[in-house]
């Protein structure tokens, strides 16, 4: 099939086509190796999946030989879908390639130096970065986030390429389940994405990789991410474990059970009945609902970007030994441990009493930092 993609004509190559029916027992388990696949609700109660790529660019031999490094097969056993998917190389929503020694370059001169400053995000903020790296990326021009495509020459300076000398591969792989279905997905340098909202339960092992999604909603879900990137516009409902997650970002969560180490996260807002257990991560805790209810953080070794809740009374109290507590640029308090190394109430604010009640913050945190971004508390006396 050929397709026009602005001035150049584009190949798509059908990689896999297939569908069954389900029921409310059925299950599903997705192998995904360098497999990029996006997963829709279907409406008419079967499981599709729909696997195609689209080639610009490529001679008739370069396709057959990248579709060739493609193996894919779904079957049904005992009312039991699994689906095997990978590929020799990682092959993601766009992939650029240029026929140099030096291959393609990108050119950030064009960038503006970005604000390092941290203020207060807004949960609405998250999920609109959220939205555009899920779903913007996927058709970004040639001009790629504002980046030019260059090589370099022999000699170290870069040189502009043409857009006709670019090869573009583009992976379409659409996977639609049914909302009662129980899914497993174990995925290895695998990019997921969710594209509507999911009450399916699911069961989520991914080393490498990305998993974007916006709304979880079973208190059933467990996932177990690890040196990848996570995007959720919103969680609600079951165990996370995070390792080494450089780039998280969720919208908000509720009814939720996270154990995470050496990662980076950012939450828009901490609904109702959210417990975090962290070694050595970086958490930024920026908006509160106004019934969280109570707020649980254990931690060794963690930085913590607090942010209070505004405009409504809560209580916070913090527990713990040898950890500093930040107040701007200025004003650093050390609260070091007893000669026995035990745990004492470090910081305390007490409920005003006045107007709604919120919820309670808890934490207990050793050999870490709290970021404070407003004066909201007083210290305990000892």
């Amino acid at each position: 099939m050929l397709i026009t993609s602005g001035s150049i004509f584009a190949q798509k190559k059908t990689v896999y086509a297939k569908s069954f029916s389900t029921d409310e027992n059925t299950t599903a388990i997705f192998n995904l190796e360098n497999t990029t696949v996006s997963i829709e609700a279907s409406t008419d109660g079967e499981v599709h999946f729909d696997y195609s790529l689209e080639f610009d660019g490529y001679s008739k031999k370069e396709m057959e030989e990248q579709l060739a490094k493609i193996q894919v097969e779904a079957t049904k056993f005992e009312n039991n879908i699994t689906l095997v998917s990978n590929s020799v190389t990682k092959i993601s929503d766009v992939t650029y390639a240029y026929d140099a020694p030096n291959g393609l370059v990108l050119d950030f001169d064009g960038f503006q130096n970005r604000n390092d400053s941290i203020v207060r995000k807004s949960r609405d903020s998250i999920i609109k970065e959220i939205r555009y790296n899920a779903f913007g990326k996927i058709n970004a021009p040639f001009k790629y986030f504002g980046a030019r495509f260059k090589t370099m020459k022999e000699n170290g300076k870069l040189k502009d390429i043409k857009r006709s000398d670019i090869k573009i591969l583009r992976s379409q792989f659409h996977i639609k389940i049914p909302p009662y279905l129980k899914l497993k997905i174990n995925g290895k340098d695998a990019q997921i994405t969710m594209r509507d909202d999911s009450m399916n339960e699911l069961s989520v092992v991914l080393k490498r990789g990305y998993f974007y999604a916006k709304q979880l909603m079973n208190e059933y879900n467990s996932f177990n991410i690890e040196n990848a990137n996570l995007r959720a516009e919103a969680i609600a409902g079951g165990t996370y474990s995070f390792n080494n997650i450089s780039k998280g970002l969720i919208g908000s969560l509720q009814n939720v059970k996270i154990n995470s180490e050496f990662s980076k996260i950012q939450i828009g807002e901490l609904k109702e009945k959210v417990s975090i257990t962290d070694f050595n991560s970086e958490y930024f805790f920026y908006n509160w609902n106004t019934d969280f209810k109570r707020f649980d953080l254990f931690s060794e070794y963690s930085k913590i970007h607090l942010f209070y809740p505004v405009d409504h009374d809560f209580s916070m109290k913090v527990m713990g030994n040898n950890t500093k507590s930040k107040y701007g640029s200025k004003l650093e308090v050390n609260m070091q441990p007893t000669s026995k190394g035990e745990k004492f109430n470090m910081m305390e604010r007490k409920a005003k009493g006045e107007g709604h009640f919120s919820g309670a913050i808890y934490f207990d945190i050793i050999h870490g930092i709290i970021y404070n971004y407003n004066d909201t508390f007083t210290k305990s006396k000892l």
